[in-house]
């Protein structure tokens, strides 16, 4: 067999010189011949490549340990493989692909042949991707979130290869509707299953991707061939009523399946983009939804502070945080408590979520004259007790929300601001002025949703020092404070985290507070009142949750910080 250095020389990829410099600095470089080559930039990973393969006489196959299926990494013992140095990358029917570093290794080849079954096709790869790729393919959390589909999911893996066998590329409406229906089905019942929040269907190309948002984080789950795209799109059309023959502007809709003797109703909302209709539905669940404001997690102080303050017979309440923290649950929580006969209770949403008994809820309707402050308007004249109105999100709705808040009802509603503070900043940046906001507000309520550690491999681990600095603002922790993560586990699909809990910041309108608020003082410091009056800040009730073992350090630096 040639020598790879006679074969670089004889391509004119280096001179003698540079060969026997690289041959010379092997002692004290690391790495073999090629890649100290690559590495001075003398030659390029695509020339390497054309070396090894002539002097293998096999394929260059260079390795990305990202796109190598953990399963197929698995195939062949870790011991083995890292002993020689090589590593499944594909199958097709009876053969596997093996990246080698030594792929003249005879022994190896017959020795992998006979474990695993396959007949195998060498190729020659570099050897630090080969490891990094048995890394990636024994890391129980990689493989754990491979598993996601076989886990949760069988049924649409059975509804797509459904699909794969009965239709062909140019299927008939007949030949279409069967397997369409089930995928449909499949992937509705997926998400139902996995306690999933929100479905996604995107068109890309060559297929259409399906994810699942699971505790607060998109995970994929399948894809769908583009010469069926249209038909389940139209199919989930059909199923929420929406235009069919429609696909060039948004509609949104809405459609029900039942399961296990209760209804599951999905919001069904889709878009056109570039590469065709994009598809979000958001489950609603109200068959097994309560919303006991005892039950959404809050602590005792927490919960002390809320009744305290929707106690009051009239003033505003507001919600603030990111898409996806809670805020509609929370509000729903409140409403479910303030619900009484002697209560005339009336919502204005876009959309109404969640039909709750015993509460007058209206759908906004810009179209037809009932936009949120419009609405407000009206319900004003509806001698209503308690207002909620879904978000406060321009200067009439504002002004009108205020104006009813100071006028004997306790209205509720959702503000865009990062923390409760912010409120104050948001509705003067609304153009109210800042004596009606100290005169109506009663307080406002910041919040974040917060993974938990998977509770089956939960371990203690030694905290992120500067991460810990930021979020405990130099208090002192206990001596005896310990941390935790979730190694990731097949029951946690490898993220570590199951589940979700709330965190609170709620800040209480008091006198002093209403003083400063009138004054104009900027949002530092009403936070330093608001601190000193008693408010505890997302940080620190993020802080309580990990040191209460049941979430991450990591994760409230980044709720936080998005």
């Amino acid at each position: 067999m040639a020598r790879l250095g006679d074969i670089l020389i004889q391509h004119g990829y280096v001179t003698q010189g540079q060969l026997e410099s690289a041959l010379a600095a092997q002692g004290s470089e690391r790495g073999m011949l090629g890649r100290i080559l690559v590495r001075r930039g003398l030659i390029s990973l695509e020339q390497l490549g054309e070396a090894l393969a002539e002097q293998f006489g096999v394929p260059f196959k260079e390795v990305v340990p990202q796109a190598v299926n953990p399963q197929v990494v698995r195939l062949l013992p870790e011991k083995l493989a890292r002993q020689r140095s090589c590593v499944p990358v594909a199958v097709a029917g009876s053969t596997m692909q093996l990246a080698m570093t030594a792929p003249d290794d005879i022994e190896t080849i017959s020795e992998v042949e006979l474990i695993t079954g396959y007949r195998i096709e060498p190729v020659v790869s570099m050897e630090s991707p080969v490891h990094a790729a048995l890394d990636r393919g024994f890391d129980d959390r990689i493989v754990a979130r491979q598993t996601i589909v076989d886990m949760k999911m069988v049924d649409l893996l059975a509804a797509e290869e459904n699909v794969a066998e009965e239709l062909p590329a140019e299927a008939t409406d007949d030949q279409e509707q069967a397997p369409v229906v089930r995928l449909v089905r499949a992937i509705l019942m997926g998400a139902i299953n996995a306690n999933t929040s929100d479905i996604h269907l995107e068109p890309h190309d060559p297929e259409m991707r399906v994810r699942y948002r699971v505790d607060g984080e998109l995970q994929p789950v399948m894809t769908i061939p583009n010469h069926i795209e249209e038909a389940v799109v139209a199919r989930i059309k059909v199923m929420a009523d929406m235009d069919t023959t429609e696909n060039r502007r948004p509609q949104d809709g809405r459609l029900g399946v039942h399961e296990a003797g209760t209804k599951v109703n999905f919001r069904v909302s889709t878009i056109p983009t570039v590469g065709g209709e994009k598809v979000v539905m958001r489950l609603l669940d109200e068959g097994n939804k309560t919303f006991d404001l005892e039950h959404l997690g809050l602590c005792d102080r927490d919960l002390k502070t809320i009744h305290s303050l929707i106690d009051k017979p009239h003033g505003m309440i507001v919600v603030t945080g990111p898409t996806g923290s809670g805020k509609t649950t929370t509000m729903y929580a409140l409403l479910s408590k303030l619900n009484a006969v002697s209560r005339n209770i009336v919502t204005v949403e876009d959309p109404v979520e969640y039909r709750l008994a015993g509460i007058n809820q209206v759908a906004s309707d810009n179209d037809h004259g009932l936009g949120f402050a419009n609405a407000l308007k009206y319900i004003m004249r509806q001698d209503p007790d308690v207002i909620m109105v879904g978000e406060i999100r321009d200067h009439e709705t504002a002004s009108t929300a205020v104006q009813a808040a100071l006028t004997g009802h306790l209205l509720i509603s959702t503000l865009h601001a990062n923390d409760a503070v912010g409120a104050v900043a948001r509705m003067d940046d609304l153009g109210i002025d800042h004596f009606k906001i100290g005169g109506s507000l009663l307080g406002a309520v910041a919040q974040r949703l917060l993974r938990r550690i998977c509770p089956e491999c939960k371990e203690s681990i030694e905290p992120n020092e500067s991460l810990l600095a930021v979020l405990s603002k130099g208090r002192d922790l206990p001596e005896n404070a310990l941390f935790y993560r979730g190694r990731g586990c097949k029951k946690c699909l490898g993220s570590g985290y199951s589940g979700r809990i709330p965190i609170y910041e709620i800040m209480v309108v008091t006198p002093a507070m209403v003083e400063a608020i009138e004054n104009g003082l900027p949002a530092t410091k009403l936070r330093q009142i608001a601190v000193g009056e008693g408010m505890v800040e997302l940080a620190s009730a993020g802080m309580e949750q990990v040191l209460a073992g049941r979430t991450t350090i990591e994760e409230v630096f980044y709720k936080l910080s998005n």
